[in-house]
């Protein structure tokens, strides 16, 4: 467009003929359009072409004007641009970073670098109260002094809290030029600051510290876009230091729950207490690098002990430090026992009691942490970290710590209790069985006595045990007693308490166990002290001894050394092992009572065998023919075999006695009958003569065997009765054996169904068993759950009380089985009572059977002798027989004589003959009844 218009103005003038003055302007014209912007045209008159060039001259100024300003406007720009482009390096930069110390040095190194100035620092406050804080990051220039590490004391008014929370940027262009107090320009001076520039790093909306620009060499103008500058460096610094804060909690946290994992699982690697206190404070400071920890124990006056301590060299050392604190008791243990947290960031500005500080001044404490140790929901004492060196701001990852270890530590002391008191459950389970054992092998009472007090008090640990029993008038005696050495010892003294019949003993008969942990501090009257005090006595612990649900004494236990607090297994143990003494005491009562009938059994036994033997030799000498022999008739069984065995003798009696008599007669007979057949054989010739007399005699003689044949026959039937009485005797014996057999058959196969039902017994305790060990795991499960509830905190209390339940119930199972097997143990018990007794009875059938068999043999025999008898009676028959059909025959005879007399002597000597053989027989029998004794001769 210039030129344009120089070409109108130079066709003008040249039109006007001034060729010389346009061609210097044109000259002029193009060295400004080559580039030459001190190019002028020379303006030698006021004409046209003289204010041509001066209308060029303006132009080429407001150009190179025009120019510069762009010029500037683009170094701007481009200043500007480069400035964006750091401010986003830097920004990414600081977002890259994850560590606090990194980004504070990329933050200062970038901002100083972003508006060239001497120095960038950032400032951290101490703690919220923005009293002090300290340099901890700072980028300078050479040359300049370095403030990092420096602590600063200049506290804020809250007008400028206030302005700071709110984001607004300060800064000064020369301190010599501002009403700053003294104290502050004395600070920067020394830094030797001439310009500041200070914008607020908000990291969560909470003041975190000052990032601070210093123009050290000259005052220096702070422009808008600087000040802008530094609100998005301070703002991006900001959320990267929240970003790095985050990051560097989840990762401290993270390091907590693994430190605190490693802490439960190195806590449950032990059952010992003290080893648990161990690993928990050393354990607890190294995760919080505090100087001391320590566990601090209650007793019941809730005064303290530290039993367990960690803390770091140089420090003075609390463990076995007592402490009483009066106040605690009153104000403190029920906020404790609710979950109280303590965090004291400095003794010395946090309100304690000057006895508070006291307390703590022996160990050099300068903030403290405290947890409550809770076990069973009772305030056991406390968990307390300690720092030493210098005040201390607990944060909450650092509370939360101790609070979580602290409630571990609970619950692993609650596990710990459950196994050891579980262990000793079934440690004292043990004992009592085999107390119980031992008690049941005593043969009378005094070594029954003597076994529970000696056992009781090893099984206790105590200083005396003693059996104390009752008289009449409820005078008491100790019967037995097992005492420490350097003891009083109590064995037989007498105690009357006249207030015990009236108040006391139907407490104790309805099962009253009492536990006195101090008796001076049981409100026991003076009588009763005055008692107790001879024995040395400090704690006492009585339970009831139970004889068939009478008051029989009193089962007592006695601690002289000090106190005791008998825990439930103490008590539970000894009301134990005072029942199975009452059991004890009543099966003992019950065994002598049995040894007293098996001594009557015994002696009715002996009275029997006695008897038997007597029937015995009575039955023998029967059996050697003595006939006179009688047994004694005495009750029961063997009498009546005996007055049977009298009736049967007495019977062969009478009948041997008949055949002796009528052998005795007729050998009489024979021999006057073989004197005159000898005379009729001499003088045949005086045959005819005496034929007549001799018939007579004959037939009298026939008449006397007649008789005979007839005694004989008796006899015979006699004794036909009496075999068949043996005989069926014989039958009524082998019936009894028979039953007896029966008898044994049918108690054997009892004595296997009660064996077998102990057996059942023993499956079912072998059952019973594992129901047990199933509720055992069940609680450990449940407690374990109990734990992982606690550690998920209220997400988890559902399931804690799900645990709780099923921990309820496994205890309820536990106390079931615990019931079964004592119902059990009783049903083995007294099926073994009844299996023994069935077995004695077993015995008793043998030994019977035994006795019956011989009754039997005996009777066999008796059976053989009363055969004998009827083979000699049918003998004797016989020959009676034979004699009367010779007598018939002689008879005869004698009538033919007269018709044939010429046979005489042929008849004679026939007689001869006959009464030859008669002679025989009758010697024969004569000689089988001598041997039967028949009367007492």
């Amino acid at each position: 467009a210039v030129v344009l218009l120089i070409d109108i103005l130079l066709a003008q003038l040249l039109g006007r003929s001034i060729a010389n003055p346009l061609k210097r302007l044109q000259r002029a014209t193009e060295a400004f359009v080559a580039g030459n912007r001190q190019a002028k045209a020379e303006i030698n008159a006021r004409d046209e072409v003289g204010q041509v060039a001066a209308a060029f001259n303006a132009l080429t100024s407001q150009v190179a004007a025009s120019e510069r300003l762009l010029r500037d406007q683009a170094n701007e720009e481009a200043f500007a641009a480069k400035r964006a482009r750091m401010l986003a390096d830097l920004a990414s930069q600081i977002r890259q970073s994850l560590a606090r110390e990194q980004i504070l040095e990329t933050a200062v190194s970038g901002v100083r670098e972003i508006l060239q100035v001497d120095r960038v620092v950032f400032y951290q406050f101490d703690s919220d109260d923005f009293q002090s804080g300290s340099v901890v990051a700072e980028s300078v220039g050479a040359g300049w002094l370095r403030a990092e590490g420096r602590s600063v004391a200049d506290p804020l008014t809250p007008e400028t809290i206030e302005r700071f929370q709110s984001g607004l940027v300060s800064y000064i262009e020369d301190i010599d030029q501002t009403d700053l107090s003294d104290c502050h320009c004395e600070l920067l001076r020394k830094l030797e600051v001439k310009a500041n520039i200070v914008a607020p790093v908000l990291a969560g909306n909470q003041l975190d510290g000052l990032l601070c620009a210093h123009q050290c060499s000259m005052p220096r103008h702070w422009t808008e876009e600087e000040f802008d500058l530094m609100r998005q460096l301070s703002t991006q610094l900001g959320y990267a230091l929240s970003q790095a804060s985050l990051l560097s909690q989840q990762q401290v946290s993270a390091e907590r729950e693994r430190q605190l994992a490693d802490l439960v699982i190195r806590m449950r690697e032990s059952l010992d207490r003290d080893k648990i206190f161990r690993t928990v404070v050393q354990e607890a400071r190294s995760a919080l690098k505090a100087d001391r920890v320590g566990v601090y124990l209650f007793d019941e006056a809730w005064k303290g002990t530290f039993v367990a301590e960690s803390v770091a060299e140089g420090w003075p050392a609390a463990l076995g430090s007592q402490v009483a604190d009066p106040c605690f008791a009153n104000q403190y243990v029920e906020q404790y026992r609710q979950g109280r947290v303590k965090a004291t960031d400095d003794i010395y500005t946090a309100g304690l009691t000057d006895c508070h500080l006291e307390q703590l001044a022996p160990f050099k404490v300068r903030a403290n942490l405290v947890a409550p140790i809770l076990e069973n929901d009772q305030l056991l004492g406390l968990l307390i970290a300690h720092q030493c060196a210098a005040p201390r701001h607990w944060q909450e990852i650092d509370v939360n710590f101790l609070k979580q270890a602290a409630l571990q530590l609970g619950f692993t002391l609650e596990q710990t209790s459950l196994f050891q008191q579980q262990q000793q459950t079934a440690w004292r389970e043990q004992q009592l069985a085999d107390l119980t054992i031992h008690m049941r092998e005593a043969l009378d009472r005094d070594q029954l006595f003597r076994t529970v007090v000696q056992e009781a008090r090893a099984a206790l640990k105590t200083d005396r045990v003693g059996v104390y029993l009752f008289d009449e008038t409820w005078k008491g005696t100790f019967v037995a007693e097992s005492v420490a050495e350097n003891y009083p010892a109590a064995l037989g003294s007498q105690i009357a308490d006249p207030c015990f019949a009236d108040k006391y003993v139907e407490q104790y008969r309805q099962g009253r166990v009492k536990a006195t942990d101090d008796i001076y501090k049981a409100d026991l009257t003076e009588c009763h002290l005055s008692q107790l005090e001879p024995y040395k006595v400090r704690a006492n612990l009585v339970t009831p001894i139970l004889e068939d649900e009478k008051l029989l004494g009193l089962l007592i236990a006695h601690e002289c050394s000090g106190p005791r607090q008998w825990n439930s297994l103490d008590i539970s143990f000894l009301q134990r092992v005072a029942i199975q003494l009452g059991f004890a005491l009543e099966q003992l009562d019950t065994r002598l009572a049995a040894d007293t009938l098996s001594e009557e059994r015994r002696q009715r036994q002996e009275a029997l065998q006695l008897q038997l033997l007597n029937l015995l030799e009575d039955v023998e000498g029967a059996a050697r023919g003595d006939l006179t022999v009688r047994a004694d008739v005495t009750a029961g069984e063997i009498g009546t075999v005996a007055d049977f065995f009298n009736s049967i003798v007495e019977s062969l009696r009478q009948i041997v006695t008949q055949v002796k008599d009528s052998a005795g007669r007729v050998n009489q007979s024979l021999g006057s009958n073989e004197f005159a057949i000898r005379e009729l054989a001499e003088d045949a010739l005086k045959q005819a003569e005496q034929t007549t007399q001799t018939l007579n005699s004959v037939e009298a003689m026939s008449q006397m065997i007649t008789q005979v044949a007839d005694q004989a026959q008796q006899a015979a039937s006699v004794a036909k009765t009496a075999s068949a009485t043996a005989e069926q005797g014989g039958v009524a014996m082998d019936l009894t054996v028979q039953n007896i057999l029966s008898l044994r058959e049918t108690v054997g196969q009892t004595a296997k169904k009660v064996k077998r039902l102990g057996e059942s017994s023993q499956q079912i305790s072998k059952v019973v068993s594992l129901i047990n060990q199933i509720a055992m795991q069940t609680n450990l499960l449940a407690i374990n759950a109990g734990i992982e509830a606690a550690r998920a905190g209220e997400e988890g209390q559902g399931f804690a009380a799900v645990a709780e339940e099923v921990g309820e119930l496994a205890a309820r199972s536990s106390a079931a089985t615990q019931e079964i097997e004592r119902i059990v143990e009783s049903i083995q018990r007294e099926t073994s009572d009844v299996v023994e007794a069935i077995e004695q009875s077993t015995a008793q059938v043998v030994e019977g059977t035994r006795r019956v068999e011989d009754s039997k043999e005996s009777l066999t025999e008796i059976l053989e002798v009363s055969r004998q008898i009827d083979q000699l009676v049918q003998s004797i028959s016989g020959a009676t027989v034979s004699q009367v059909e010779i007598s018939a025959s002689v008879s005869l005879l004698m009538q033919q004589i007269a018709a044939v007399s010429k046979r005489t002597s042929e008849s004679s000597a026939q007689v001869s003959d006959a009464l030859r053989q008669t002679v025989e027989v009758a010697h024969e029998l004569q000689a089988s009844m001598a041997t039967f004794k028949v009367d007492e001769r």
